[in-house]
């Protein structure tokens, strides 16, 4: 299965990209850290409020998605343009919510949208056919043991065991993945990044939209040695 990580290019032919903050003079910093989550959606329905910063350099030129680094949330989000959203509504996606948002470019205000998706990776395995390892925190993420293939019976056990582990600076890091056969999204968090199906990244790719950038996930060091069906 060919699956590519969602990132925003550095540069591309406008230069170097510029990255998105919360704009401060709307809401405080840490705002949308409290009210959109890894576990569920904001119920407010108010816009999300972005500034366009040189933090990294480069023209301030909008394009289809950014990254959103000062005062992101703990949860699973692109930040999209009405082109980009469009295409990614159109894909198999988890449970999501499209918030509106105002991106402010030197003081003039663009539409923006964040997609925000709720999805635990861990509940949509087939552990029968799965494999975790345990690796060793302080040591370079050195495996220290390979689990069995099936020995970690379900998300509960997986949590519960490393609960245990982190005691001793080991935790739980999957090998090979097999989702279950319903489970068929074309975008989904694993690991705390997102992930792409070859049809998604086909359909990014044939829409032209900008500051993308998606590598296979072999090519990403976290999954070099990740196996997923």
């Amino acid at each position: 299965m060919k699956l590519h990580k969602l990132k925003s290019i550095l540069k591309d032919k406008n230069g170097t990209v510029p990255t998105l903050i919360t704009n401060d003079l709307k809401v405080s910093t840490d705002y949308y850290q409290k009210y959109i989550t890894s576990a569920k959606f904001d119920s407010t329905n108010d816009c999300i409020y972005l500034e366009l910063t040189k933090y990294r350099g480069g023209n301030l030129i909008l394009r289809d998605f950014f990254s959103w680094d000062l005062g992101q949330p703990n949860a699973y989000f692109i930040v999209c343009s009405a082109k980009f959203s469009f295409v990614l509504t159109e894909l198999n996606l988890p449970k999501y919510k499209l918030y509106n948002a105002e991106i402010d470019v030197k003081g003039k205000k663009y539409k923006y949208y964040v997609l925000h998706f709720v999805q635990e990776y861990l509940h949509d395995i087939d552990y029968s056919r799965s494999q975790f390892a345990e690796v060793e925190l302080m040591e370079n993420e050195r495996i220290s043991r390979m689990c069995n293939l099936g020995e970690i019976k379900c998300a509960e056990h997986f949590h519960k065991k490393n609960k245990l582990l982190i005691e001793n600076m080991i935790y739980l890091y999957p090998k090979k993945i097999y989702f279950k056969p319903e489970i068929n999204y074309d975008i989904f968090g694993l690991q705390g990044q997102i992930i792409l199906s070859e049809k998604a990244k086909n359909d990014i790719e044939k829409a032209g939209i900008t500051g993308v950038y998606m590598p296979n996930i072999k090519d990403v060091e976290m999954f070099k040695d990740l196996e997923v069906v």
